[in-house]
């Protein structure tokens, strides 16, 4: 194959690999759930109903929790089966939901999530969540406790970009931990997660 040719090839390999992802599947890196972990306290298991590559799982059980988590699509052996989060819920209620869910869905994942978690819910999100007013006037009729803004930008590309093992490289959109507490009333805390604390 001639270099021209594996240029061009290799073009088309990336430009599939950064498509939109049909099921929104993108993955963090490794210190966005890291540092959640040494910032925030939960309380109970941690369950992520959008484990992906189990990025998540893996950072909580590092941090000492008891964790777990599903997917639609089983993606690794932290994903304990393929299961749609909206499906009728059958096991115990989760001490705390924390995920990188289908940004698509995700009022319907926190909506859900709500219901569920007995303490605490995390969400990771881009931040333009906060500013439609919509969207705006519901967060503010929910138990948002607080709102951690990760920096640096983490680059969050489509699940197959990690999986062929390229490197993503800088972010371009903004990203925050959204936290509701069960029982919070009152305005939420903005604060900062930084990659290095």
């Amino acid at each position: 194959m001639s270099e021209v040719a594996a240029t061009e090839e290799k073009r088309a390999l990336n430009a599939h690999l950064w498509k939109r992802h049909p099921d929104d599947w993108y993955t963090e890196p490794d210190w966005v759930d890291e540092r959640l972990f040494e910032q925030e306290q939960f309380v109970g298991s941690v369950f992520d109903p959008a484990c992906g590559l189990g990025r998540i799982v893996k950072a909580a059980q590092a941090a000492g929790y008891s964790a777990y988590g599903t997917d639609k699509v089983s993606r690794s052996s932290y994903c304990l089966a393929a299961a749609d989060f909206f499906n009728p819920w059958a096991g115990p209620p989760p001490g705390s939901i924390v995920s990188n869910p289908p940004f698509k869905l995700a009022r319907e994942f926190a909506e859900k999530a709500l219901e569920l978690a007995r303490h605490k819910v995390a969400l990771l999100l881009p931040t333009l969540w906060l500013h439609g007013d919509e969207r705006s006037r519901w967060l503010a009729g929910t138990p948002l406790a607080k709102v951690l803004i990760i920096t640096p930008r983490p680059s969050m590309p489509p699940g197959p970009v990690i999986e062929a093992g390229i490197a993503p490289g800088g972010g371009k959109a903004d990203f925050a931990w959204f936290i509701w507490q069960r029982g919070h009333v009152g305005p939420a805390a903005v604060e900062w997660l930084r990659r290095k604390p």
